[in-house]
């Protein structure tokens, strides 16, 4: 990476700064450094000493160049829950495939420090499953917006019944949820918690992309990701 070469050189711009990393990326894509220069509309050609040749420099273009990026074409739940333990950056996530020697393709998803903070950040990533194992583990100690996941349950509790069961542990199966009739008023505050929890295991567990990112909504806590281990910020 040109940035790591350039700081391991202790290269220095006037000020004796080091070089950020966008203006590496400007300099990059500065036709001045071949001997081409545009004014207004038009191009011109200086007499200065070249550093590059044209050829290089269009060579450089096209490694810069990056694919349009396929906006909502995967969805990554946990990216916002998360900040990185070792810069305090955001955490981003990406897919990896890996062919089995049966030639079977198998996808994993990775978390880890986008590395905008701190370019050559360490933080190693963690795949989404052990993401999701370690949050489970913190679900007694997590802080909820509980009016949010109540409405997000009572919508489960009306498109799939078998929620009354799979979280309501069959205490309430033949509860007819109405406007007038809410779950909100009918259980206590400590059995509300108890089920909220549930309710979350269940979708963290089973959930789609779709589902974890709406219920993680109602999650108010916050994580620090260090080291492959999540602990509340």
């Amino acid at each position: 990476m040109v940035k790591k070469w350039l700081d391991d050189i202790e290269f220095t711009t006037k000020g004796g700064c080091r070089m950020h990393l966008s203006k590496v990326y400007v300099a990059l894509q500065n036709s001045f450094y071949y001997g081409e220069f545009r004014y207004g509309d038009t191009w011109y050609k200086g007499i200065h000493e070249t550093l590059v040749t044209k050829t290089i420099f269009e060579k450089v273009q096209i490694q810069l160049q990056v694919a349009p990026k396929q906006w909502n074409k995967q969805l990554f739940p946990f990216k916002k829950i998360c900040i990185c333990g070792s810069c305090g950056g955001n955490v981003t996530a990406e897919i990896k495939y890996r062919r089995t020697k049966a030639n079977i393709v198998n996808s994993h998803i990775y978390y880890h420090c986008n590395r905008i903070k701190k370019y050559d950040c360490p933080e190693p990533y963690i795949t989404e499953q052990e993401l999701i194992k370690q949050l489970i583990g913190h679900l007694p100690k997590i802080k909820l917006n509980t009016s949010y996941l109540m409405q997000e349950f009572e919508v489960e509790v009306k498109r799939l019944q078998h929620l009354k069961f799979t979280v309501l542990h069959d205490e309430l199966p033949k509860i007819e949820i109405t406007p007038h009739n809410k779950l909100d008023e009918i259980i206590n505050h400590s059995g509300k918690i108890d089920m909220l929890r549930d309710y979350l295991l269940h979708v963290l567990q089973f959930g789609t992309p779709v589902e974890r990112l709406n219920i993680l909504k109602g999650i108010t806590s916050k994580f620090r990701l260090m080291e492959r281990q999540i602990s509340f910020v």
